[in-house]
């Protein structure tokens, strides 16, 4: 990768990554950016949201250098969704993967939540099948 700009003036810029990778990545892409390209500081987020953050703005969670957070923070406070007048961003942590690894427990609690549902949903389905339980319940109470 060529640069254009004369090295003194990398030291102002930042790359933010917005997809999702695992934490690890992130670490070595900072490495490597940070080998190559000493003045550019790397940034990775964590991005949730779905279709309703499409529409709606995001939550962000980036992980990386302060001063780079700090220099992306009014753009990405304007983006991120707003719940009671507050962004829903915030710096994870000077880990260029600390935003991803927030997002992969996020991931974790959402899928878990989602698990719980359906087991939920197959007791309830069990119990209905086989008359209820035991209070008067009719299957078409259920």
């Amino acid at each position: 990768m060529r640069c254009a700009c004369p090295r003194t003036e990398l030291s102002a810029h930042s790359l933010a990554n917005g997809s999702f990778d695992r934490y690890e990545n992130s670490e070595k892409r900072a490495a490597d950016l940070a080998e190559k390209f000493p003045g550019i500081q790397y940034v990775a987020m964590g991005v949730s949201g779905g279709e309703e953050g499409a529409r709606k703005g995001p939550s962000i969670m980036p992980g990386g250098p302060v001063e780079a957070y700090k220099a992306l923070e009014p753009i990405l406070q304007k983006v991120a969704a707003q719940v009671d007048g507050e962004a829903c961003v915030t710096h994870c942590g000077i880990g260029s993967g600390c935003g991803n690894y927030v997002k992969m427990v996020h991931n974790g609690i959402e899928y878990g939540d989602m698990q719980l549902i359906a087991e939920a949903y197959a007791v309830m389905k069990q119990v209905r099948l086989r008359g209820g339980l035991g209070r008067g319940l009719e299957r078409s109470d259920c």
